[in-house]
């Protein structure tokens, strides 16, 4: 038996280890945290001796050769070497931990301030997003998009939203809180139900798909409005249908409503599937058609025979300047011309005024 004095850094590691403790450090390190240990299990560090350790400590008895001495010692060597080996490479653990610590909070950093970079301007700066004023005469759908993305913007929870709504609306659309109970005034839910039912375009299916199947291009209607209208009354008609569907039933009937016979039989034959794809073909078939006819007109004005054009060159007539009928000169009339004596005056006469009848 020994006591803590003499045990070497063997046995100061074992016994650290019986008790569940850390073995590594130098020998001062050991021998001082096993005087802890045996202070907190009321022994006196001093006067306790450890049990084996004269059977362990064979070197101090000579019982040991030299040749398992020098291997005892390179034993310990080694173990010092790889105690100061664990006790580097924790310090540099908790330097690397304190390092990734740091650049965690920075990251912390860099996202709070991103966030409030995609914040919108009116939320970031403490104000709320004011919503539109709703008086039944507008598109619901398109409304309730609108206050939808304000509330979502001013971060508003359903009691905020319900007062929102009811201090948004004007006129008929105002009338509906009066069909909803009083309990039931700030429930963003019923609200919206209420307004749905009055003004949401569900109940109206029928009545778009009657306008989507009778629709034809008005006179002076662009090609481009009636896409978007026919597009707009197939997405109220089959809002639940999928998209290829749609594009199939809008395309039908762009081609159905168009006045051109000549530019229906081309999409028919093109045999487009998108309506978007359709359009682009009905405006390149108008711009090659609008083409073709300036090109007929011009080349129809330059086959024209010059000799059918008649003109008429007429000289500026000279008020107050009298000119005779039968000599044709200026400055004097008929009943004063010097060729008026002549017998052949009369029949001179008839020939010109019978030349410009005939003009």
């Amino acid at each position: 038996m020994s006591k803590l004095c003499g045990l070497n850094v063997v046995q100061l590691r074992e016994e650290l280890q019986k008790r569940s403790l850390v073995t590594s450090g130098n020998k001062e390190v050991l021998v001082a945290r096993l005087r802890e240990a045996l202070i907190d299990e009321s022994k006196n560090p001093d006067e306790f001796k450890f049990d084996g350790a004269d059977e362990d400590n064979e070197i101090s008895t000579g019982t040991f050769t030299t040749a398992k001495m020098m291997e005892l010692l390179l034993m310990a060597e080694q173990i010092e070497e790889q105690s100061t080996r664990i006790e580097m490479i924790e310090q540099k653990l908790d330097r690397q931990t304190v390092e990734v610590d740091h650049k965690i909070d920075k990251l912390k950093q860099k996202l709070e301030q991103s966030k409030k970079m995609a914040m919108p301007l009116d939320h970031a700066s403490g104000r709320t997003l004011k919503v539109p004023a709703f008086d039944g005469e507008m598109s619901w759908n398109v409304y309730k998009t609108q206050f939808e993305a304000a509330a979502t913007s001013n971060c508003w929870n359903g009691k905020e939203r319900a007062t929102a709504l009811i201090l948004a609306l004007r006129g008929s659309a105002a009338e509906v809180l009066q069909t909803i109970p009083a309990e039931n005034h700030f429930n963003y839910e019923v609200l919206v139900s209420a307004l749905d039912l009055r003004y949401g375009e569900e109940h109206m299916k029928q009545i778009y798909r009657s306008q989507l199947r009778n629709r034809t291009q008005r006179s002076g209607e662009s090609i481009q409005q009636l896409a978007q209208d026919i597009e707009r009354l197939t997405l109220l008609s089959y809002p639940t249908s999928d998209p290829e569907h749609r594009d199939e039933t809008a395309l039908d009937t762009f081609i159905k409503a168009l006045r051109d016979s000549e530019l229906k039989q081309s999409l028919l034959l093109s045999d487009k599937r998108k309506l978007k794809d359709a359009v682009a073909h009905s405006l390149t078939f108008e711009s090659a058609k609008q083409a073709s006819k300036s090109d007929v007109r011009l080349r129809q004005a330059h086959e024209e025979c010059p000799c059918q054009k008649v003109v008429v060159k007429r000289e500026p007539q000279q008020h107050g300047v009298p000119q005779c009928w039968i000599c044709g000169e200026k400055g004097h009339l008929c009943r004063d011309c010097k060729h008026r004596l002549k017998d052949n005056y009369l029949p001179k006469l008839r020939d010109k005024m019978a030349q410009k009848k005939r003009r």
